[in-house]
């Protein structure tokens, strides 16, 4: 019996190193991270970043040292057991990548969460792609931008209400992601389909709460634990699996009566009218409706609303929570910062939309902030044909690698804004880098390409008039431990990690103390 078990060992070794010589060769034999297992298989994201195992963290924990050491800046992935990668964190060829290609597409399979309830501008492909634009650009407009900044003052206000900060006066949040994380699903929520709920939570008429809801679907494990459950398993008597399904059907079928309430209100308006309401949902549906056969279907329209709340909430709330959190370390830029809105704002008056250029200086802060944090650090795109890279070398010589089709080609965003050849000292948190900065397509963080985040002027908006609100009210230190430095403070806290769907610093705490008005 053991022989015969031996033997299929044997069989099973051979075949699998067979393959991983194949793998080698698909790759070009290009230098990199030779693993037992894939950095995202479920052994693979398991074991935590060491020297014999990148895991999932790699990007951060190795990012100022790994392609210095294999001598190029686009190196590969090739696990004994699983598929081969190619990363990149050159700009070069990250340029080469997302110039909108045919042979390069977002893989399904890249993009599960974002699918959940339908196809997206965010997942949709080539053609596909060009009609969600046709139909979701018209969304993103200045009454669009003045409807989000006029909802982020008034949530504002109403967190501080709820939170009682001003009679606090001087207090220390113990995690200032955790509360952003609150104020941007709120937003969205109240700017994407008109629905709006206290600060403190509260349940819709459905008996659930419409927060929880939100929150839990749009959670790392939850969407795991939905997606790789079959149906029959919700009918077993476990709390989790029903608190998910329960929090999946509710959320879904919320957002379906939003989409039917909202094309029986357009089918009530008369052609010389406007929306009765200027929320995303509404603007979606309106273009959608006004194109036809050739507009979007349900599942499609919430399927793009679901994406931007997916894609937008955790990146924006964790890059504003960074922001501060480099603002209390910093302080000579915090009151950089604080003049700019004195001067943008000398009544001190909420900002508005209008108000956005005039504070600059503030959104350079996020900038940078987005720079060190990237939100989507990676990007991926997989070849569905031969496709051709011109790839430098560390002398600027150029090499030729040609990519067969079916490979995944992965784009490190953490690596590509730490090369110091592109923002020199990047560790220095330095928010002037971003002065003058108005073009949005230099905003890397946000992705490159024409396929870069639809979203980010809606996101720049909602930092803009949160950080303005937050930085005119109040001042942003650190809590130290006795004895602890600043330099410490932000070797212990400031690190990035995924910790749900985006990259980000987690846990942040932050002290905060109420300003004295003039």
């Amino acid at each position: 019996m053991w022989t015969s078990v031996l033997a299929v060992i044997a069989v099973l070794v051979a075949t699998q190193t067979v393959q991983f010589l194949f793998n080698l060769k698909k790759v070009s034999y290009l230098p990199g991270f030779r693993t037992l297992f894939s950095q995202f298989s479920v052994f693979g994201a398991a074991i935590p970043t060491n020297y014999f195992h990148p895991g999932l963290n790699w990007i951060w924990k190795w990012r100022h040292t790994v392609y210095d050491y294999y001598g190029t800046r686009t190196i590969s992935y090739v696990p004994f057991i699983g598929e081969p990668v190619i990363w990149t964190s050159s700009m070069e060829v990250a340029k080469q990548i997302l110039a909108g290609d045919p042979k390069l597409i977002k893989a399904p399979s890249a993009l599960v969460p974002l699918l959940l309830w339908g196809d997206s501008v965010l997942t949709a492909n080539h053609e596909a792609y060009k009609k969600h634009r046709r139909v979701v650009g018209p969304a993103f407009s200045s009454n669009t931008y003045s409807l989000v900044a006029r909802e982020t003052v008034r949530w504002y206000h109403e967190m501080v209400e709820g939170e009682n900060w001003i009679k606090q006066g001087n207090f220390t949040i113990d995690s200032m992601d955790q509360s952003m994380l609150k104020f941007t699903l709120g937003v969205l929520s109240r700017t994407s389909f008109n629905y709006r709920y206290p600060w403190s939570n509260s349940t819709d008429n459905t008996g659930v709460p419409f927060e929880r809801a939100l929150t839990t679907i749009l959670t790392m494990k939850e969407v795991i634990i939905r997606l790789a459950t079959p149906n029959w398993a919700y009918k077993l008597p476990i709390e989790r699996l029903r608190r998910v399904d329960d929090a999946y059907s509710k959320l879904g079928a919320l957002m379906r009566s939003f989409v039917t309430s909202k094309k029986d209100e357009l089918a009530s308006t008369t052609e010389d009218m406007e929306p009765l309401r200027s929320d995303l949902l509404t603007r979606l549906v309106s273009a959608s409706e006004a194109e036809g056969k050739n507009g979007l279907d349900d599942s499609e329209v919430i399927g793009n609303v679901f994406s931007f709340l997916f894609a937008g909430h955790e990146t924006t709330a964790h890059t504003v929570a960074s922001a501060l959190a480099l603002l209390a370390l910093h302080e000579d830029e915090q009151e950089k910062a604080v003049k700019a809105i004195h001067e943008a704002l000398p009544d001190g008056r909420d900002p508005t939309f209008d108000d956005f250029t005039k504070l600059d200086k503030v959104l350079a802060c996020f900038h940078e902030a987005g720079r060190m944090f990237p939100g989507g650090a990676i990007v991926t795109r997989d070849t569905i044909d031969t496709f051709v890279l011109k790839v430098p070398d560390e002398k600027g010589n150029e090499d030729v690698l040609v990519v067969p089709a079916n490979m995944r080609i992965m784009i490190d965003m953490v690596g590509i804004h730490y090369d110091p050849r592109l923002f020199p000292d990047p560790e220095r948190y330095d928010p002037s880098r971003w002065y003058g900065v108005h073009n949005e397509t230099d905003l890397t963080y946000f992705g490159l390409g024409p396929r870069a985040c639809l979203g980010r002027k809606f996101a720049l908006v909602v930092a803009m008039s949160l950080m303005t609100c937050l930085l005119r009210d109040w001042k942003f230190t650190v809590p130290l431990k006795p004895g602890e430095t600043k330099e410490q403070w932000r070797e212990r806290i400031m690190q990035g990690k995924y910790a749900g769907l985006g990259f980000g610093v987690h846990h942040i705490p932050v002290k905060m103390t109420r300003r004295v008005k003039a």
